[in-house]
């Protein structure tokens, strides 16, 4: 019984870290369309334009402070454990990088397949949320964060999640037309990622969640 619980605890893993894959390469390639990055990518990627980061050390230093903001929210009930959600951020950060890199060679010249760029990236990013979500792992601090949040308000995840986005779409724009001088990472891509990937979620969820189920219990 201990080796089939251990057995499932890997595969589960496995599937986390390839969750980190798909939404780490997503969010790259919407952004290399040049069409407006990810809301959730919004703020890592106009700091990442002011110290002269790359995306994914913006994302790294944004979501540490995701993390520690966890703590005063959570109080007594923070686990030591949470602190996991750091490591597992600096591999999504690897992959928001390594996609940056392959994908930065692709960007289209028209408008008409910078949007078809972008809608793949939303997919692949929707994918790797819902792989995310099926491993029943862990999350990184951007969402842990709005768990935490949901925890001390007593609010619905979903609904915190909707205003968690839109905050950070709105403090990205005040930071790139404060520090930067013009609104930078917000166009239509983020609009599109923004009303799309909800359902891209819902779908490849009903697809797939629970064939994998069902591959974690063999």
């Amino acid at each position: 019984m201990k080796t089939s619980h251990t057995k499932e605890r890997c595969k589960r893993w496995l599937i986390f870290f390839f969750s980190l894959f798909f939404m780490g390469n997503g969010i790259a390639m919407v952004t290399n369309a040049q069409l407006g990055t990810t809301p959730i990518s919004s703020v890592p990627y106009v700091v990442a334009k002011i110290f002269g980061f790359s995306m994914g050390t913006g994302t790294f230093c944004v979501n540490t402070l995701m993390l520690l903001a966890q703590i005063p929210l959570l109080g007594k009930t923070f686990r030591p454990r949470q602190f996991l959600q750091l490591p597992c951020v600096f591999v999504f950060s690897m992959f928001i990088d390594l996609g940056m890199w392959v994908t930065h060679t692709l960007i289209p010249e028209t408008w008409p397949l910078r949007i078809g760029m972008s809608l793949i990236g939303c997919t692949l990013m929707a994918f790797g949320i819902m792989l995310e979500i099926t491993s029943n792992t862990m999350v990184i601090p951007g969402e842990g964060f709005v768990l935490a949040l949901a925890y001390r308000l007593k609010l619905p995840f979903s609904n915190l999640k909707v205003i968690n986005d839109v905050s950070l779409v709105v403090l990205a724009a005040l930071l790139g037309y404060i520090c930067l001088g013009q609104i930078a990472g917000l166009r239509e891509g983020t609009v599109i990622t923004a009303f799309l990937t909800g359902f891209i979620i819902r779908f490849f969820s009903r697809c797939f969640r629970m064939r994998i189920e069902q591959w974690f219990k063999r």
